[in-house]
């Protein structure tokens, strides 16, 4: 009885070991490759609000904005991606478009490179609240 609480006690302090020597050599790598595994780091991506639809920063830096349509596993919210493609082609504003599921999962974005001022804020407005009212649809701001 008493070999067999030392077996399972030196199992598991090897196993704990192991462990520890590994998450060092993984450190260590990282500072060999100049990327630190800190994780107070600056997080990356779009950032939540207090607005559940609305979102700080965008995947891909060449967006001012990004109009994201999930899907709940019966397509995306088709009246608000139409919405959004009226306002894209009423004002000639230029876009990319990228599928990112099997439901028609997709993510709109929209440089606003034509837009001054006022007129790009009223812009940005309309398209959170087209997100707000969809379902599924959310909108991420540079």
């Amino acid at each position: 009885m008493k070999i067999k609480s030392v077996v399972i006690v030196a199992v598991c302090s090897l196993a704990f070991a192991a462990c520890k020597g590994q998450q060092k050599n993984s450190q260590d790598q990282a500072k060999k490759n100049g990327q630190e595994q800190n994780p107070a780091a600056k997080k990356t991506g779009p950032q939540v609000t207090s607005d559940p639809t609305v979102y700080k920063g965008v995947t891909n830096d060449s967006c001012a904005v990004e109009m994201a349509f999930g899907s709940p596993g019966s397509g995306i919210d088709g009246k608000a991606y139409n919405k959004v493609m009226e306002i894209i082609k009423g004002r000639n504003l230029a876009y990319s478009a990228k599928n990112i599921g099997r439901e028609g999962e997709t993510r709109i974005c929209l440089p606003l490179t034509e837009l001054k001022g006022t007129e790009k804020e009223t812009t940005i407005t309309e398209l959170k609240k087209i997100a707000k009212e969809g379902q599924l649809v959310s909108v991420s701001i540079r």
